[in-house]
């Protein structure tokens, strides 16, 4: 199985517009575009995907959120417009829905952002305000395979 992006490569930084805008009042001044995603190899076993963006790096002690995307079926090779509107987006940690960009502290260093598609072989149990928190204990325990790609941020 394999993630790919043709907006950036694994460990490199993400461009500006990628980054949160301003209008979410995180001191940052993106545009909020979601990097595009695109996924093959996996195997015929697979009942569904999801796919995540996480921040280990966030200073919460829990981590950051930022895209959580479930219920995408199987069909679905890529984050086009019918993939999102076919597929549930959760609320993430700004509280809002579908993408927020990325966003450390200003002064921080250069956060991880991991991208990772999951292969489930059960369905993932969910509405749009089921805790993060509890996606990430379904995905454990559902996922056949995944893929990641690592995206690095920093606040100028």
């Amino acid at each position: 199985m394999k993630l790919i992006s043709p907006d950036f490569n694994d460990g490199e930084f993400l461009k500006q517009e990628y980054s949160l805008s301003k209008e979410y009042g995180f001191g940052c001044t993106g545009k909020n575009i979601r990097p595009h995603l695109e996924w093959s190899g996996f195997s015929d076993q697979i009942l569904e995907y999801a796919i995540t963006i996480f921040d280990p790096d966030a200073p919460t002690g829990s981590g950051f959120w930022h895209w959580i995307l479930v219920n995408i079926n199987k069909n679905y090779h890529e984050t086009d417009d019918n993939c999102i509107s076919n597929s549930l987006q959760i609320q993430n940690d700004f509280g809002s829905y579908g993408y927020g960009g990325p966003c450390p502290p200003k002064g921080d260093q250069a956060h991880r952002y991991f991208f990772t598609i999951y292969g489930l072989k059960e369905k993932i149990d969910a509405h749009e305000n089921t805790p993060a928190a509890q996606i990430g204990f379904q995905l454990h325990f559902k996922s056949l395979e995944k893929a990641s790609l690592m995206a690095l941020f920093k606040h100028h």
